[in-house]
């Protein structure tokens, strides 16, 4: 006698399926069904340090993104002439609310 029960013993084997669909993920908490969700942004690249001499002394300077400072005779040079952009300061997490006028006049 065999070792199989008789509901399994009727059954024919199942068929092979080599391009079965992957499963369908859950569905995301807080999502509408029918929108895409918006993609979390790109954190701001880091500032790549930069090598220059001093314009004025001649010393090696070092500086963020093309932007230099001399701690010895005091040069600098202007902020236009980095790299790219400089940040604004909407996009500045730490930066402190904007102050309200206490008497409501603009």
């Amino acid at each position: 006698m065999s070792d199989i029960p008789a509901s399994e013993a009727e059954r024919p084997p199942e068929p092979e399926r080599p391009h079965e669909a992957a499963p369908v993920p859950a569905a995301v908490p807080g999502a509408v069904r029918g929108t895409v969700p918006k993609p979390t942004p790109m954190p701001p690249p880091t500032p790549d340090i930069t090598y220059t001499q001093c314009k004025r002394c001649g010393t090696e300077l070092a500086g963020l993104d093309g932007r230099y400072s001399c701690g010895v005779c005091g040069w600098s040079n202007h902020w236009s002439e980095g790299h790219r952009p400089l940040p604004r300061a909407e996009d500045d997490p730490d930066a402190p609310p904007t102050p309200v006028n206490p008497l409501g006049e603009q």
